[in-house]
């Protein structure tokens, strides 16, 4: 076998002597990649900015033959775009050709002589999307070779069968942040040669590595939430293409192969057969072609569909045929494998491109059943719609934006929402219009509708039953991702399923869609900062906009007292900026009720004597952008309840925060906090590296907060006391899921972490039996020391005290997405509070998967704990109540703890 050394000597230029389609000539008139960056292909790893520069050139090349569309700007301020490519009469026409292609998505119009008109005349729309994590790096290559030989290539029947059946988009980069800190990282470490060594640092790459995007987000887990700009532009370009045919272009372990479907099951529920078997004609295609050109793979295995959220999945839930790659990655330009072998990335590219071409050469085969196919899916999904329920009544009556936000994201994703003009009766209630929204079930995205806000998605009750013998074995289950994800449980909004339409007029709620209008700018009711990254940018409200972009009032009426914020997520994001804008804001510790109306706890007050003679407009202009609702309070003399000017009333200021950054952080939790606090709610952040906490004057902070992850080796005993004294000081500690088990374990916490059954960590396991006396088998076999039954991520029921001040803005039960085997005991009462406990085990699983044996274990155990330490408090919870930006309950949780905690 030849060494590594001996390898990374005789390459000194990874080889590409393998054509990209054997028999081809190419046209000298259309680019190189060469001739742009300086490199082929396959000999170097393409920074972010040459791959858009030449997509350009080739576009600039080709003009009649290719479109290029800008879907957005990444954090970083890095473009993305997607490359149209086709024959010059379809991109001559491509705007009526984007029409047609959108009547035959929405066929309630169309006739049956309509529809088989555009399946005969339309072509199938094939879109390759490549690079959606950074450091899967030879996905752009391919992207790169795949646009220059469908432009280039001179005489080829694939390729002319290609142009005369299809329209081609191509995404070459999903992740350009993460791509340019890949490449950064790499080529500052790269050796004199490359270097095949897996343990080189050109592939090892530091926190975070280049997976990720700015915020530490998996953007192929954002298709529906689209809390990024990435994923919100890449979402907003196909929903105007409807294309028929989605590839996700991924790499995987150097140690492997190459994947593609069919997929591992379990399959998602709503998938039809009809896209089940046009997937396997795919793969049957790709294993020829590759069986022909001597290249390994293998497929149903490892990678699923099941979650929504994918590249796969989600297109799949709109009628395409969704499809994962996933190839071996050199991780660099030459890796040597366990096995002795050795994989290049020029290998990379060329199976991405080979696969890729393949792809569509096969949608132009099968042009016409594909098309069909896709009608199909949309007609029936129409035709549920009118058996079952007929509507979805989204509602919210103690936190209407979040209602209202759902029903934004909904409309994000291609469904069809409206806003009711009258107060709507269902079920013998009557809920107000203003926080009430509308989705009928005839429409043809039924099945991602039900995808999205159904409590629970049913598995393959074969492979679950696999699972439950492979827990009982000790062996891990096969479940790839989370089980649960439905949005009303996460956002607690309540879903009432209409079996009558409930026959209210509604307007359609209506959303801009991409970044480019609103970038620098605060959209979604937020302080989302999307573009250049200044979580201190101010915006223009001059003319303050609502999310349904209507000019609205902003300027509030005169009143005597002052005003009333409800608390809520658009309420927590007006205090949030107020609080920044220098207003001075107090929150009720408790409720009191006033002119008939109740007012809980955490409503904040605004009082006029206390501010500026400006504070009608300047708290006006920021309510109108979050869409919060403001009271004004002429005569605050309280009959029942909290007085408002009791003690029990606090004064806030712009708390001053500290996220934990870098290892041994979770990445995904540092980044998800992160996001939420500087772009969710607004609210100004420094991070600072966990080796570096103890150059920090902890004085001079408010709040500290660890996200996910085991500190114990990067907080030794004396920082851990100044923890201590900073909280008995004032400070306010928040910790998240790992970082909650690390504060209970090191003294910090006053709860005890479980071991499984119930066993507190710090007691002994028990021994084992009497050798002298008969065992049972399975007793015997079973360990006597494990951490809790796994939870593989489930909607857990959670029940919150409503009189304390962190359950603010909730109605005192929420939907908790628990992953992983934590489990907590409470709190006792001496010691603080258990704001947040999970349900009975009657009443625990909301939606999902909790295996049996775990359901007693969790059911009663602590979610959320307050523990009072001197003048300041630990905050603790048991999960990440950030997860993936879009658990919207949890994440007020979180924020009532970075707001309202600081000098209670």
């Amino acid at each position: 076998m030849i060494s590594a050394l001996a390898l990374a000597a005789l390459l000194q230029v990874p080889q590409t002597a393998e054509p990209l389609w054997p028999g081809t000539t190419y046209d000298p008139s259309i680019p190189t990649l060469e001739q742009v960056a300086g490199h082929d292909f396959r000999e170097a790893i393409t920074p972010p900015d040459d791959v858009i520069r030449y997509m350009e050139a080739l576009a600039a090349a080709a003009p009649a033959r290719t479109r290029v569309v800008e879907t957005g700007t990444s954090w970083e301020g890095r473009r993305t775009i997607m490359v149209v490519i086709g024959n010059a009469d379809r991109i001559g026409r491509l705007d009526a050709l984007k029409r047609d292609l959108k009547r035959l998505a929405d066929p309630r119009s169309l006739s049956n002589d309509e529809a088989d008109r555009l399946v005969a005349d339309l072509p199938v729309v094939t879109a390759l999307i490549h690079g959606v994590h950074g450091n899967e790096i030879s996905s752009s290559g391919a992207a790169m070779a795949q646009a220059y030989h469908l432009l280039a290539a001179q005489g080829d029947a694939v390729v002319d069968n290609i142009m005369r059946e299809s329209l081609v988009l191509i995404d070459p980069m999903q992740n350009p942040d993460g791509r340019a800190r890949f490449v950064f990282q790499n080529t500052i470490a790269q050796a004199r040669w490359p270097n095949a060594e897996a343990a080189a640092a050109e592939r090892d790459e530091p926190w975070p590595g280049g997976r990720v995007n700015h915020y530490l987000f998996d953007l192929n887990r954002d298709w529906f939430a689209q809390t990024q700009p990435e994923t919100r532009g890449r979402v907003a370009a196909l929903l105007d293409f409807m294309p028929h045919v989605v590839m996700d272009l991924h790499e995987m372990g150097g140690n492997s192969t190459y994947y593609f479907p069919p997929n591992a099951i379990p399959g998602n529920t709503w998938t039809t057969s009809d896209q089940t078997a046009l997937l396997d004609v795919f793969g049957r295609n790709n294993a020829s072609r590759f069986d022909a050109r001597g290249f390994a793979y293998f497929n149903r295995d490892t990678y699923d569909a099941f979650y929504p959220g994918y590249g796969t999945s989600w297109p799949t839930a709109q009628g395409a045929i969704g499809g994962t790659y996933e190839q071996a990655s050199s991780r660099g330009l030459v890796l040597e494998r366990s096995d002795g072998d050795t994989l290049t990335y020029g290998d990379g590219v060329l199976h991405h491109f080979v696969a890729g071409i393949q792809t569509l050469a096969t949608s132009a085969e099968n042009r016409e059943r594909i098309v069909r196919t896709f009608l199909n899916f949309r007609r029936s999904a129409v035709a549920m719609g009118r058996d079952g329920v007929a509507e979805y009544v989204l509602h919210s009556r103690h936190d209407p934006s979040m209602a209202r936000r759902m029903a934004e994201t909904l409309v994000r994703n291609g469904i069809e929402v409206g806003r009711p003009t009258a107060d709507v009766r269902v079920e013998d209630r009557t809920l107000p219009a203003a926080s009430t929204f509308i989705v009928p079930m005839a429409q043809p995205a039924h099945r991602l509708i039900r995808n999205l806000l159904d409590p629970h998605t049913p598995m393959d009750t074969t492979f679950v039953a696999r699972q439950i013998e492979r827990r009982a074995q000790r062996l891990r289950d096969e479940i790839y991702d989370v089980t649960a994800w439905s949005m009303p449980l996460l956002w607690d909004v309540e879903l009432i399923q209409a079996r009558s339409a409930t026959g209210v007029a509604t307007e359609p709620v209506v959303v801009p869609t991409g970044m480019g209008p609103m970038d620098r700018g605060v959209i979604d009711g937020a302080a989302e900062y999307w573009g250049t990254i200044d979580p201190a940018a101010t915006v223009d409200a001059s003319q303050p906009v609502g999310t349904d972009g209507r000019t609205i009032a902003s300027t509030l009426p005169s009143a005597t007292v002052g005003y009333l914020i409800p608390w809520g997520s658009a309420g927590a994001a007006t205090v949030a900026e107020a609080l920044r804008d220098g207003i001075r804001v107090r929150s009720a510790g408790g409720s009191f009720v006033l002119d008939g109306r109740t007012f809980p706890v955490g409503t904040a007050i605004v009082r006029r004597a206390e501010n500026d003679d400006d504070l009608a407009v300047r708290l006006g202009m920021i309510a109108a952008r979050h869409g919060a609702e403001v009271v004004p309070v002429d005569d605050s003399y309280i009959r029942e309840g909290m007085s408002l000017g009791s003690g029990r009333v606090r004064a806030l200021r712009e708390p001053r925060v500290v996220l934990v950054y870098d290892e041994p952080g979770s990445t995904y939790s540092v980044g998800w906090a992160r996001f939420i606090l500087e772009q969710r709610y607004g609210q100004r952040t420094t991070a600072v590296r966990a080796d570096a906490l103890g150059r920090l004057v902890l004085s001079d902070y408010d709040v500290i907060v660890f996200p996910s992850g085991n500190y114990g080796r990067a907080i030794g005993e004396g920082m851990r006391g100044r923890l201590e004294n900073w909280m008995r000081d004032g400070g306010t500690l928040v910790t998240m899921a790992e970082s909650t088990m690390w504060a209970a374990r090191s003294g910090l916490l006053n709860v005890t972490p479980e071991r499984r059954g119930g066993r507190p960590e710090d007691e002994n396991a028990g021994g084992g039996g009497t050798p002298d006396q008969p065992i049972d088998y399975l007793d015997a076999i079973t360990p006597a020391d494990e951490a809790p039954e796994q939870t593989p991520g489930a909607v857990v029921r959670t029940l919150l005290d409503t009189n304390h001040w962190l359950s603010s803005g909730t109605d005192g039960e929420i939907g908790v997405l628990v992953e992983g085997s934590r489990v907590l005991s409470p709190i006792a009462l001496d010691r603080g509070t258990n704001v947040g406990r999970y349900a009975s085990v009657d009443d625990l699983v909301l939606g999902g998967i909790v295996w049996d044996d775990a359901k007693p274990q969790l059911a009663h155990k602590a979610f959320l704990v307050h523990q009072p330490m001197g003048r300041g408090q630990l905050i603790a919870f048991a999960e990440d109540p950030n997860y993936r930006a879009y658990a919207e309950a949890t994440q007020l949780l979180f924020i009532n703890a970075v707001l309202l905690g600081p000098g209670r």
